[in-house]
């Protein structure tokens, strides 16, 4: 046995021989981009609420009837970023507040 396996098999008699790197900054700059991408994708969000808001639409107000809105034709726009939103948050939550 040797390389990668010989070695893993010596850490996994002997955890305390174990070493590994945290890639700290790599982490970091990870987070960062998911930082501004949640950034734009929330500036995104509030576009999409003006124009609903403007053209009549309660989105803004009544969750009930946002999370309805793909009924809608093409109504369902800032539901959709909402979504997308919650799926960032989730990948960055993750990282930041890793359980």
């Amino acid at each position: 046995m040797e390389g990668y396996a010989r070695i893993a098999t010596l850490m996994g008699r002997s955890p305390e021989l174990g070493i590994f790197r945290g890639f700290k900054m790599l982490n970091a700059q990870n987070l960062l981009y998911l930082q501004a991408e949640l950034t734009q994708l929330e500036i995104d969000l509030g576009k999409l609420r003006e124009n609903d808001r403007a053209a009549g639409k309660v989105y803004h107000q009544n969750w009930y009837y946002l999370s309805k809105s793909k009924r809608e034709s093409g109504g369902d726009a800032q539901w959709q970023k909402a979504l997308e939103i919650r799926a960032k948050l989730e990948e960055y939550s993750g990282l930041l507040f890793p359980s």
